[in-house]
C-alpha cells in the first residue's frame, strides 16, 4: 500500500480524508493488504467509524496534523476533554506513542482523585489508579460513601474507606501521625507550638516537627466534631478533631508530655484549655505507608494488569 494513498474515514456523518501513513503508523487498525478491496482504498469505500465520536477523531487529528501555530508555540491548543478523547482513540487503536502523550499531557492538567480513577479505569493508566486512589483515602474526611459508590461502585467505596479506617483508626494506634506542630488553636486552627518545648515529665526537648517524640496514651481517642458547611458547597464537609493534651506522651520517658491549664495561641492571643486542642489535619495526617500498603494489596491486581498494556 503507497504511503501517498487516501484514508477516509466517517465518523458520526463526517467523512475525513487522511494520508494513510500517518494512521497505520503505530497501529495495525488501519492497515491492509495490497490488492485486497477493503474500505479505506478509494474514497468511493470509506472506513466507517461506528461509535466514535467525531470530535474525539478531530481532537486526534489535531495531534498528527499540528497547525504551524501550534509548532511554532512547541504545543497543542486541546482542551482536557479533547486529550481525553485522543487519549480514547489511541487506546483503542492501538496507538502507544500517542497514548503516552495524551496521558502525560492529561497529567499536567488538573484532575481529581475521582477523575483519576474513573479514567484509569477506562483506558487502563495505572499510574492515575495509584494516585487516585492513595489521593482518596489521604482525604479528610473522606467522599460521601453515596459519592464514591456512585462514581467509583460500591466494592470500591467501601475498601477505600476500610482503608482509610485502617490508617486513621478510632482507637489511636500506630497508624496516626503526630507532631507538636500539629496541635492547633480552639480559636483560630492556626498551631499552638512554633517552637520546640521540653516534655512536662522528664525534660527532653521535643522539637516541633518530629513526629514520633508523642504518642497517645493508651485507650486515647480524640472526637471529631463536624464543621457547619454552606448548602452549595460540595465535597465532604471539613471535620476539627478535638483532643485531651492529657492523653499525649512523651516516648522518652512514656509519661504525659504537658501539664493541665490554659495555653495562649501565639497567632490570636486567645487561650485554649487543655482539653480542647484542635488537631491541624492534612494528608500528612495519615500514616501514608499504611495506605498505601492496603492499596495494593486490595487493588494490586488491577494495577499490574493496566501495567502490563504497556509492556
Amino acid at each position: 500500500m503507497s504511503t501517498d494513498s487516501i484514508a477516509d474515514e466517517i465518523t458520526q456523518g463526517t467523512q475525513v480524508r487522511q494520508v494513510e501513513y500517518v494512521l497505520c503508523d503505530g497501529t495495525v487498525f488501519f492497515r491492509a493488504e495490497d490488492g485486497q478491496d477493503i474500505e479505506g482504498r478509494s474514497t468511493g469505500r470509506p472506513i466507517v467509524l461506528e461509535g466514535y465520536r467525531a470530535a474525539d477523531f478531530a481532537a486526534l487529528i489535531k495531534v498528527l496534523y499540528p497547525t504551524i501555530d501550534d509548532m511554532i508555540e512547541g504545543a497543542w491548543k486541546l482542551t482536557k476533554e479533547d486529550w481525553v478523547g485522543v487519549l480514547n482513540l489511541s487506546k483503542r487503536w492501538g496507538m502507544k506513542k500517542i497514548r503516552n502523550l495524551a496521558i502525560a499531557k492529561l497529567s499536567d492538567t488538573t484532575l481529581s482523585p475521582m477523575e483519576k480513577v474513573v479514567l484509569a479505569r477506562e483506558y487502563e493508566v495505572a499510574k492515575w489508579l495509584r494516585e487516585g486512589l492513595n489521593e482518596i483515602v489521604s482525604e479528610y474526611p473522606i467522599r460521601p460513601p453515596a459519592e464514591l459508590k456512585s462514581q467509583l461502585g460500591a466494592d470500591t467505596a467501601c475498601t477505600l474507606m476500610w482503608i482509610q479506617n485502617q490508617a486513621l483508626p478510632a482507637h489511636l494506634g500506630t497508624g496516626f501521625i503526630l507532631s507538636l506542630g500539629l496541635l492547633g488553636c480552639t480559636s483560630c486552627q492556626r498551631a499552638m507550638f512554633s517552637n520546640d518545648r521540653n516534655c512536662a515529665s522528664c525534660t527532653q526537648t521535643i522539637s516541633v516537627n518530629d513526629r514520633h517524640a508523642l504518642y497517645f496514651a493508651p485507650g486515647a481517642s480524640i472526637t471529631g466534631i463536624v464543621r457547619t458547611q454552606h448548602t452549595l458547597v460540595r465535597g465532604p464537609a471539613p471535620t476539627d478533631f478535638v483532643i485531651n493534651l492529657l492523653d499525649l506522651m512523651c516516648r522518652g520517658c512514656s509519661n504525659c508530655a504537658f501539664t493541665s491549664g490554659n495555653y495562649i495561641c501565639p497567632s490570636c492571643a486567645l487561650s485554649t484549655g487543655y482539653q480542647h486542642f484542635r488537631l491541624i489535619t492534612s494528608n500528612s495526617t495519615i500514616d501514608i505507608g499504611i495506605s498505601s500498603q492496603k492499596i495494593l494489596e486490595e487493588f494490586g491486581d488491577e494495577i499490574a494488569r493496566y501495567e502490563s498494556w504497556d509492556q
